[in-house]
């Protein structure tokens, strides 16, 4: 028994069925995904578990982000340039995506935070380089 791209654990006929509405429950949950760990990140900074929110939820955030930016290109691939593609293969497609950005998230982690405090302190000073006089 082979491994096919055109199964998905026993739901290939729901999602196929769908049809445009994959890409609008694909997009969508990525969305309400960051808007979900969002909260948990407000939350958890409230307690006061920062580290918790600096190590899980701000990274995984990150990789939905990105997922979010990369799968646009080859989701406008796959679904217009081959019109008779699955929405099966799409949410593969996803799926892929997604853990590849998980795993550049946590293998690059800390140049991304360096980077976004160096981004941060720039902008202050350019802030007080234009402050008026």
């Amino acid at each position: 028994m082979g491994f096919s791209f055109n199964t998905f654990f026993g739901y290939e006929n729901q999602i196929n069925e769908l049809k445009d509405q994959v890409l609008i429950y694909g997009f969508a949950g990525i969305i309400f995904g960051i808007l979900g760990l969002l909260f948990i990140a407000v939350l958890l900074r409230k307690i006061g578990l920062n580290t918790i929110n600096s190590f899980f939820v701000n990274p995984l955030m990150l990789a939905l982000g990105l997922t979010l930016l990369v799968s646009i290109l080859p989701t406008i691939i796959l679904y217009v340039v081959a019109l008779d593609i699955s929405g099966v293969k799409i949410v593969y497609s996803w799926i892929t995506i997604f853990i590849g950005m998980v795993l550049y998230v946590m293998f690059n982690l800390e140049t991304i935070k360096s980077f976004f405090k160096e981004f941060g302190k720039m902008t202050e000073q350019q802030e007080f380089r234009n402050r008026k006089r």
